[in-house]
C-alpha cells in the first residue's frame, strides 16, 4: 500500500470542500405529511419518528441506504437487548431515539463520514492510484461498458458531474449492487462477483414511520455475546475499521452483522473538481473488492430462504428468495411469513414427483430474522396481534452474463402479525394450496397457448421458450392484489379462531375466475377462422377441463385441513 494516498484531481487549483454524511443533506426521506426532503444520517436516525419512509432513486438504492442506516443504528445503540429495544420502541411517541448516544458516536467517528477526506474518504479506498473513469460507472441507469441501457446513451469518454449527495447515494448502492464481470484492475485482478445484494430479495419490514421501520428490522445486537448468531466481538461497520482497505482484492468471512450490512464488495475512489466554488464528483476508480466466504444463509438476515426438491426426491441447498420479472414474490409467502416448520408443495408437478399422493412435508424454509423477533414481541405485549405490517422486498436482476442490469424490482406483501405467530401447520398447508392453484392454472394457460402454436408447427427456439407468453403476461400481474387480500383475511381468521379455509375458498374462486377471463381473452382477442378457430376452441375446452379439475383438487385439499388435526390438538 502506498505510504500516502494519491492526490485527488481538483479543478483550477481550488481546494475540495468536505462533505459530512452525518450532517449534510443527502438521504432522501418522505415526511409524515408526504413532503420530501434530504437529511443527514444523524437527523435521519435521531428524528426518524418524523419521517414516513426513506426512498431512493431505484429500489436497490432504497435497500442499500436502509442497510447503511441500520448498521449505524446498531452501533449507536449497542448493546441492544430486549429491554433496551423496548425503550427505543416506546421512544417513537416521546421525542424519538435518544440523542446522547448519537452525539457521543458522532463525536467519536465524525471524520470517518467525510466523503472527500484525504486519509479516510467514506466507504472508499484512498490508496487506489488508477486513472479515474467516468462517473457513469457509479450511476446504474447510465450506459457504460457492458451495462447497456435503452434511454441513456452516455459514452465512455463522457464524464457527467455529480453533486456530492448524489455521488454518496450511488457509492453506497454500488457497494451492495454492482454488476459482476470484468472491472478496472488495481494491478492484475479484473474479475469481480456481483455485489451481495444481487443474490437475494432484500426484505424490509415497514412500520408507520421510519422510526418503527428501523426498530422492526433491528436485531438484538450484543457482539460480545455473539448476538446476532455468528457475530463476533470484532464486528464493526466499514467506517470503524482501524485502517482503510488495502487496494488489492481479497476474500474473507464477515465479522458480524454490521460488517455484512456495509460489505465492501468494491474498492472505490471518487475524484473531484471545483466549479464556481462548488465541489463536484467528476470521476471514479472502481476495482474488485472483497468477496464473501461462506454460505449466504449463515449470515444474511434480511432474506428468506427455501430448500427445493431435486430429482430423486432429494432436497437441494438453501436458496435465497429472489424477485421475478413476471411472477410476484407473494408466491413465496410461506418462506417470507411463516416460521421454519415443514411446508407443503407449491406446484402439482412437485406433488407428482413424490412417492405418495401427499408428502409429509416439503423442504425447509427460513424467514427473515426480523419476523422471528416481531413474533416474540407480541408475546411481550409490545405489538398488538391485529397489527398488519408491510414487507417491502427489493431486488435487482442482472443480464445473462451478469455484467449489466436487466431490471430493478420492488414488491410489497402484507405481513399480518397473527400469521407470523401461527403455530398450526394448517396455515402453511393452506397457503401452499393457494399458491399451488395459481401456479397450476398459470401452467395450464401456458400449455394452452404452446399446444395451439405446435398444432401449426410453430416450434419455439430454446430462447423463445424461456420468454413469457402473452397469456402469462396477462395473468400473473393481476394476482398480487387478491392474494394480499387473502393473506389479510387469513391472518384475521387465525387471530379470531374462525375458519381458515373460508378466505382460501374466496381466493380459489378469484384466481380461477381470473384464469378463465384470461383464457377467454386469448380465444376472442385475435381474429381466427376455419381451422385456426376450431383448433383454438379445442385447446380452450381442454383448459376448461383442467381448470375444473384443479378447482376440485384444491377444494379437496382445503377440506383436509378445515378442522384441527389430532396432531394440533
Amino acid at each position: 500500500m502506498p505510504d500516502s494516498p494519491p492526490a485527488r484531481h481538483v479543478g483550477r487549483g481550488e481546494r475540495t470542500v468536505g462533505f459530512d454524511l452525518l450532517t449534510e443533506p443527502w438521504l432522501p426521506v418522505v415526511r409524515l405529511d408526504g413532503t420530501r426532503e434530504h437529511v443527514g444520517l444523524a437527523q435521519a436516525l435521531g428524528q426518524a419518528a418524523r419521517y414516513r419512509r426513506l426512498v431512493g432513486t431505484t429500489p436497490t438504492m432504497t435497500a442499500a441506504l436502509h442497510r447503511l442506516l441500520l448498521a449505524l443504528a446498531h452501533r449507536v445503540y449497542r448493546p441492544l437487548d430486549g429491554a433496551r429495544w423496548a425503550q427505543l420502541w416506546q421512544a417513537r411517541t416521546s421525542g424519538g431515539l435518544p440523542q446522547p448516544e448519537l452525539a457521543a458516536y458522532q463525536a467519536k467517528y465524525s471524520s470517518r463520514f467525510d466523503l472527500f477526506d484525504q486519509a479516510r474518504p467514506f466507504f472508499q479506498c484512498p490508496a487506489l492510484d488508477n486513472e479515474p473513469g467516468t462517473t457513469a460507472k457509479l450511476v446504474a441507469y447510465r450506459a457504460t461498458g457492458s451495462n447497456r441501457t435503452l434511454f441513456d446513451h452516455t459514452t465512455a469518454d463522457q464524464r457527467p458531474l455529480l453533486q456530492p449527495a448524489e455521488a454518496a447515494r450511488w457509492l453506497v448502492t454500488t457497494q451492495a449492487y454492482d454488476t459482476s464481470g470484468t472491472k478496472q484492475p488495481y494491478r492484475t485482478e479484473r474479475s469481480a462477483e456481483g455485489g451481495l445484494g444481487n443474490r437475494f430479495g432484500c426484505v424490509l419490514v415497514e412500520g408507520s414511520s421510519l422510526h418503527e421501520t428501523l426498530l422492526l428490522n433491528m436485531q438484538l445486537y450484543q457482539p460480545e455475546a455473539e448476538l446476532p448468531p455468528r457475530t463476533t466481538a470484532q464486528d464493526r461497520p466499514v467506517w470503524e475499521t482501524s485502517q482503510p482497505p488495502d487496494p488489492h482484492p481479497d476474500a474473507r468471512a464477515p465479522l458480524g452483522w454490521t460488517d455484512l450490512l456495509t460489505w465492501p464488495s468494491r474498492r472505490i475512489l471518487l475524484s473531484t473538481t471545483v466549479v464556481s466554488g462548488t465541489t463536484l464528483v467528476d470521476g471514479v476508480v472502481l476495482t474488485p473488492g472483497t468477496r464473501m466466504e461462506g454460505d449466504l444463509i449463515d449470515w444474511e438476515a434480511m432474506a428468506a430462504y427455501r430448500r427445493p426438491w431435486l430429482k430423486g426426491n432429494k432436497q437441494g441447498d438453501f436458496r435465497a428468495v429472489t424477485l421475478d420479472e413476471l411472477r410476484g414474490v407473494w408466491r413465496h409467502s410461506q418462506e417470507l411469513l411463516l416460521s421454519s416448520d415443514p411446508r407443503w408443495w407449491n406446484s402439482w408437478r412437485g406433488r407428482q414427483r413424490a412417492k405418495g399422493p401427499l408428502p409429509a412435508q416439503e423442504p425447509q424454509r427460513q424467514r427473515p430474522a426480523a419476523l422471528d423477533h416481531i413474533a416474540d414481541l407480541v408475546e411481550d405485549g409490545h405489538i398488538a396481534e391485529d397489527t398488519v405490517y408491510t414487507l417491502r422486498i427489493f431486488g435487482q436482476q442482472l443480464g445473462d452474463q451478469g455484467g449489466d442490469t436487466y431490471a430493478w424490482y420492488e414488491e410489497a406483501v402484507p405481513a399480518p402479525v397473527a400469521l407470523l405467530r401461527a403455530e398450526s401447520a394448517r396455515v402453511g398447508y393452506i397457503i401452499g394450496y393457494a399458491v399451488s392453484l395459481a401456479t397450476d392454472l398459470g401452467e395450464q394457460l401456458k400449455l394452452m397457448e404452446r399446444h395451439y402454436s405446435a398444432d401449426f408447427h410453430r416450434e419455439l427456439t430454446k430462447d423463445q421458450d424461456k420468454k413469457p407468453t402473452d397469456l402469462e403476461i396477462h395473468y400473473w400481474p393481476r394476482l398480487a392484489a387478491p392474494f394480499a387480500t387473502f393473506l389479510r383475511e387469513l391472518g384475521e381468521a387465525v387471530r379470531l379462531g374462525t375458519s381458515e379455509t373460508t378466505p382460501a375458498q374466496r381466493w380459489g374462486q378469484t384466481v380461477s375466475d381470473l384464469a378463465d377471463e384470461t383464457a377467454w381473452h386469448w380465444l376472442q382477442g385475435a381474429p381466427r377462422r376455419d381451422r385456426s378457430l376450431l383448433t383454438a376452441s379445442a385447446h380452450f375446452d381442454d383448459f376448461q377441463l383442467a381448470r375444473h379439475q384443479l378447482q376440485r383438487t384444491y377444494r379437496g385439499g382445503l377440506a383436509r385441513y378445515s378442522a384441527p388435526s389430532e396432531e394440533d390438538e
